[in-house]
């Protein structure tokens, strides 16, 4: 095998491939990328961990068809450092690979083609054409609160669901939940999915790079995303998804309006003296007032007085700062409402339409987050 190609355009595909390869599995080969030369003028870089898989095309001189394995990592970082311009790539015996690039000559030791996994093939599959953004759009707004304790696998994921006209995804850690739904011209799947963390990741990091519509399939086991050059796979986690609506209150008693930024500044101003584990900050509402509090016996104490929007009975609760942080960071509205039923209670946060706007037409999402003792 043997072609020339473009220095910033092979570190684009290895940067991304680097990214799926798995360099602590027990597969040596799992560290590699796939690179095959084909008669077309194009490289086919490959990549794959077992769960998720990665295939990017891109345009090439080949002057000799074939394929190779070299570690992914190193590759990266040996082309990283080479000048702007042409590289060329000849394969050797015994699996090595040469590098040319102005002066500059290196030898690569590879692993025999036959070791690479084969690949999730998506002939077949029915796939539907969607915008980009709003795919990764649902995923920036319920990803940070998917769980990422390895012994809980049934919450290691997302829900992800469409009914053709809606789409809606679900997150939860058993101890914070996040919803959102978008209208959305696709997939029509005949019941949820459930995307695992590192392929929600993977799927923003491709989907950024991309400007306008992706294409979606879903087969028994696995997830596609097509999108210019790229194909990435992602296996679907086979588990059951908590009864997660089971969890979201269904009214409240207390409600107060507040805006977003001002709430965000003070609590993230608590959570520098909160208690680094739990991060626990307690929220007292009374008429016209929020007052934030948290004590740290190694650090000291804060209190903040916040003006809201409250009619109610005065509330005392407590909750993690970062949760309901990285709950409101999901939000654009200029102003969110927090819902209460009592003290012990979960918190529901939810975007206010902004003015004018009527209540139906704010953004469908909602965050639940659990108290905590205090």
């Amino acid at each position: 095998m043997e072609f020339e190609i473009d220095q910033a355009r092979f570190l684009s595909a290895l940067t991304l491939a680097q990214t799926v390869a798995d360099r602590r599995s027990t597969m040596p080969v799992l560290a590699n990328v796939l690179l095959r030369a084909t008669t077309n003028d194009e490289l086919v870089c490959c990549a794959t961990d077992m769960m998720i898989a990665l295939t990017e095309t891109v345009s090439c001189k080949v002057s000799d068809p074939g394929s190779l394995t070299l570690g992914v990592r190193h590759l990266h970082n040996v082309v990283r450092t080479l000048p702007s311009g042409a590289i060329k790539v000849k394969s050797l015996d015994n699996s090595w690979a040469q590098l040319l690039a102005s002066r500059s000559e290196f030898k690569l030791m590879g692993m025999p083609e036959g070791d690479f996994p084969e690949l999730p093939d998506p002939a077949g599959v029915t796939f539907t054409e969607i915008p980009s953004h709003k795919f990764v759009d649902l995923i920036d707004k319920t990803l940070f609160s998917v769980s990422t304790d390895e012994a809980r696998v049934n919450l290691n994921g997302a829900l992800f669901e469409s009914d053709g006209a809606q789409a809606t995804m679900v997150s939860t850690d058993g101890h914070r939940l996040t919803k959102y739904s978008v209208p959305l011209q696709g997939p029509a799947l005949a019941k949820p999915i459930i995307i695992p963390r590192k392929g929600m990741d993977e799927i923003r990091k491709v989907l950024n790079r991309v400007e306008g519509d992706c294409r979606v399939g879903v087969s028994d086991q696995y997830l596609f995303v097509q999108a210019e050059s790229l194909t990435l796979s992602v296996k679907l986690n086979n588990v059951t998804f908590p009864p997660w609506q089971q969890v979201v209150p269904k009214d409240f008693q207390r409600r107060a309006g507040i805006g977003r930024e001002e709430l965000m500044g003070a609590l993230r101003q608590a959570a520098v003296i909160a208690p680094e584990k739990t991060a626990t900050v307690k929220l007292q509402l009374d008429k016209g007032n929020l007052e934030l509090h948290a004590d740290n016996p190694e650090l000291g104490a804060i209190n903040l007085d916040l003006p809201v929007d409250y009619e109610g009975s005065s509330l005392t609760a407590g909750f993690n700062a970062n949760y309901l942080i990285e709950a409101l960071g999901a939000v654009h509205t200029e102003r969110i409402y927090l819902d209460f039923q009592g003290e012990l209670d979960p918190c529901v946060l939810r975007p206010a339409p902004d003015e004018g706007e009527a209540a139906a037409e704010a953004p469908d999402f909602l965050a639940v987050v659990m108290p905590m003792r205090i």
